[in-house]
């Protein structure tokens, strides 16, 4: 009795609530399935596969974000269809292409379209890796993309209520104005289908596929697939609409046959398949399968929807033996964990099938019994997830109007107003289940206040950022300079004070920035593929000579199973791991600090920092993760320091998905350990540590600079780093910088970003129009600036900078980063191996 009052009350929710959505964007359409195979058949008629591929190719030749999106459209089109080889090729290219355009978001994309594959060909466990990307993803477009296939496994495990309410939630991620929103939003529209398809509701899934397939489509992009009437046919059999059901295979079958392509024809034999089993017609079903021979063939890739049709089929005309063939088959899948099937079990209905043929009913009847409790439970597990959302609503809406009554009672007995009342409560309940849906609306306008906010406090902090930097370039710059020169013991000793105290300052900026960021939300994870080992490595020999100094040694333990590349965040993964060594160097006075690394499961580090310094107890760690508090005040006075290291470490720990905790001994010691997430890497490219000697073997000084910078002192620092080195150039804003880059003969760029009359980025666009303009080959330019912050390195990245130094600068940093810059251009310019 519960499961039709589950099916009721999912059906009005769920073709209400996404009906309704599908309406509002688009008012006065309404389809009926044969109305929507219609417009798809016109759609998919006028262009065809051939077309598709052409179109791919001359995405190819583009070099932009939109020669990329049209590859990743030609791949995703081919792999629906189950072209697995085609899709993995225009795959690889747009791999390949985004590598090329160093653009992050379709690496991303071609990553999970290997991901997907490998899931449609039967690789389950690639399924998890779906759900980290949908969950950690930065950029908004390719979250989407991970979020819809991932709520599509959810689909496929019965998770129903979940995968569509994932769908509705990804919808708020995607920014109502930005290239390529309308396309994100037709991808959800299309999961969105296939859920509700599995919630058996033909008129949502009809809107919903409506608009995938018609209204948010790209008219500019070939489209001949029609995986709208298949679903729709398919469903209809589901819902015993056989009529229906055929009319839509007839279209489906005449666009297959145009189309000729291997894997569609094998989809139409299984939706003939399926329609004759639902005109219960079995040797049609036999008929409909026969092309493709006792091992199916080119049908292979289906053998999990088709083997079992085959066997109910075979059974039902009497082929006992052949039936048993194909049940072998089955299981041998299954076990393989090859199998994924659509609902409970099909074994046990093959099973009871072949009882029957071979006289044995009573077996076949607790056979089916099996079956129908196992149907019966899916049934429940299926619709739970969608009806606990719907019903945590409902009870909070009708707790309201009850508390509403009940004030009603104790103000009034009139029963004509308790009447009124009840109606309003009732009304207003079955409306809450509507309302919730067109909140969506208003939240898309309290997201854009909160973003809008967020970038108040990001442009106040990329401007105290700035500010404070600028003259500290001045203090850290000159004393580096002067801790090279010839001085007496008692200046040299000056120096190094202000240099320690200038440094001190700078990592004292650093972490409130980075506090500030974190409460507000702004640390975004970048992925990137490195080597571990030699990351780990590289973070310890950064401390060495203050261990020698010391008279400590400093260990370092790397797993050997970690010498391959893994994929994560760098950055973070280095920061926290200086912040642990430098701790552990400041609290031991003797002895050594251990830093080991250490895999605790499958794509799981654990990174421990061990010292014999000082130690603490139970009472003292309670602190120790605290802003600006140590374990107790002398070592805040003995030691220094803000407290904030350790907080921000817990922070990003945190936010890459892992744990960072601790343990100590008094007076014997400690252990910090932090475990995470990361990915081993399945192509792992070639990788430039931090650490890596980037002068060795590269190229020569640039022999003549430029620099812009409006800041005297800035000038100033940047002439007395280079003097006797080069031949230096300086300008004080942009549009000098191009006035000179124009007259040319510079080897190297050095641009400020924040400057009069031409700023940096539009300077910096402006000299690589004028280089493409003119033929010219691209000179090395660095955004050389106080704007720290990561959306200030990716605008000067987006610009055409080559490299990004933040003040306050040493001449070490200088040199690295000019050397790294150079040999970045030096190899763009390398011919590229066919």
């Amino acid at each position: 009795m519960l499961r039709p009052v589950i099916l009721l009350i999912l059906a009005v929710v769920c073709s209400g609530v996404f009906a309704r959505a599908a309406a509002a964007e688009t008012p006065g359409v309404a389809r009926s399935p044969l109305d929507l195979a219609q417009a798809v058949e016109r759609r998919a008629g006028a262009t065809d596969f051939k077309a598709l591929e052409v179109f791919g190719w001359e995405a190819m030749r583009r070099n932009d974000r939109e020669g990329l999106q049209r590859l990743y459209h030609v791949a995703w089109i081919f792999l629906n269809q189950g072209e697995f080889e085609t899709a993995k090729t225009w795959n690889d290219r747009l791999m390949e292409g985004a590598r090329r355009q160093g653009d992050r978001r379709y690496v991303q994309i071609a990553r999970l379209n290997a991901l997907t594959l490998r899931y449609d060909q039967g690789e389950t466990a690639a399924a998890d890796e779906m759900r980290a990307r949908a969950a950690m993803e930065p950029d908004w477009f390719a979250r989407i993309h991970a979020i819809r296939n991932w709520a599509l496994v959810l689909m496929d495990r019965d998770q129903i209520g979940e995968g569509l309410k994932l769908l509705a939630d990804a919808d708020a991620l995607i920014p109502g104005d930005a290239p390529y929103a309308k396309i994100a939003r037709a991808g959800l529209w299309e999961m969105t289908g296939i859920g509700l398809m599995k919630l058996n509701d033909i008129d949502g899934a009809t809107a919903a596929f409506g608009r995938f397939e018609i209204d948010l489509a790209n008219p500019a992009y070939p489209r001949p697939d029609f995986d709208a009437i298949y679903n729709l046919s398919r469903l209809s059999t589901q819902l015993g609409d056989v009529e229906q059901a055929k009319r839509l295979y007839q279209t489906h079958h005449r666009l297959a046959v145009r189309a000729n392509l291997p894997s569609l024809a094998v989809y139409d034999a299984r939706l003939c398949a399926m329609v004759a089993d639902a005109a219960d017609a079995p040797r049609d079903v036999l008929e409909c399968l026969e092309p493709f021979g006792e091992d199916l063939g080119e049908a292979s890739f289906l053998a999990a929807q088709l083997l079992p049709a085959r066997a109910l089929a075979r059974a039902r005309t009497g082929q006992i033996a052949a039936a048993q063939r194909d049940l072998a088959q089955i299981r041998r899948h299954a076990a393989a964990d090859r199998f994924r099937e659509e609902g409970p079990s099909e074994i046990v209905q093959v099973e009871a099938e072949i009882l029957f043929a071979e006289g044995r009913a009573s077996e076949a009847y607790a056979k089916l019994r099996e079956y129908s409790r196992a149907e019966t439970v899916a049934d429940a597990r299926r619709f739970s997830a969608g009806i606990r959302q719907v019903t945590g609503d409902m009870q909070q809406k009708l707790a309201e109007r009850r508390l509403q009554l009940d004030t009603a009672r104790s103000n009034t007995k009139l029963q004509g107003v308790i009447l009124t009342i009840a109606v309003i409560f009732v009304l207003s309940a079955v409306a809450a289940l509507v309302w919730m849906w067109s909140q969506a609306r208003s939240l898309r306008a309290a997201r854009q206040r909160a973003e809008e906010a967020s970038r108040s406090k990001s442009e106040f902090l990329a401007n105290m950022s700035h500010e404070i930097r600028t003259p500290l370039n001045g203090v850290v710059a000159m004393a580096d300079a002067l801790s090279r020169a010839s001085l007496a013991a008692r200046e040299r000793e000056m120096v190094e004070v202000i240099r320690s105290s200038a440094v001190t300052l700078e990592r004292l900026l650093s972490d409130i920035l980075d506090t500030a960021k974190i409460e507000a939300g702004q640390i975004v994870l970048e992925r990137s593929v490195f080597d571990l080992g030699d990351t780990v490595r590289g973070a310890a020999a950064l401390y060495r000579p203050r261990a020698d100094e010391k008279g400590l040694a400093l260990r370092v333990q790397v797993d050997p199973d970690l010498s391959d590349a893994v994929e994560g965040d760098v950055v973070r993964v280095r920061q926290v791991l200086s912040n642990l060594i430098s701790n552990a160097l400041k609290f031991t006075d003797a002895g050594a600090v251990t830093v080991a690394v250490d895999t605790v499961g499958e794509d799981r580090v654990r990174f421990t920092v061990s010292d014999t310094g000082c130690g603490f107890d139970d009472e003292q760690k309670s602190r120790i993760f605290t802003r600006f508090q140590q374990a107790d005040g002398s070592i805040t006075r003995r030691f220094g320091g803000t407290g904030l290291g350790l907080a921000i470490s817990q922070d990003l720990v945190a936010l890459m998905g892992g744990v960072l905790d601790c343990d100590g001994r008094p007076g014997e010691g400690a252990d910090f350990w932090f475990e995470i997430p990361l990915i081993r890497a399945a192509n792992p490219a070639p990788v430039l540590g931090e650490d890596a000697d980037v002068e060795a073997e590269g190229p020569a000084f640039p022999a003549r600079i430029l620099l812009a910078d409006d800041h005297p002192a800035n000038r100033k620092v940047i002439e007395i780093m280079l003097a006797g080195l080069t031949e230096l150039v300086v300008v004080e804003d942009g549009l000098q910088a191009l006035a000179a880059y124009r007259q040319g003969g510079f080897d190297l760029v050095l641009m400020d970003m924040q400057m009069p009359v031409m700023d940096g980025l539009t300077a910096t666009a402006a000299i690589r129009a004028l280089e493409e303009e003119e033929h010219r080959e691209r000179t090395p330019l660095i955004m050389l600036t106080a704007n720290a912050l990561p959306e200030h390195v990716e605008a000067g990245r987006a610009a055409g900078a080559d490299g990004h130094l933040s003040k306050p600068i040493t001449l070490a940093g200088l040199f690295a980063s000019v050397a790294e810059a150079v040999a970045t251009v030096e190899r763009a310019k390398r011919p590229v191996a066919a």
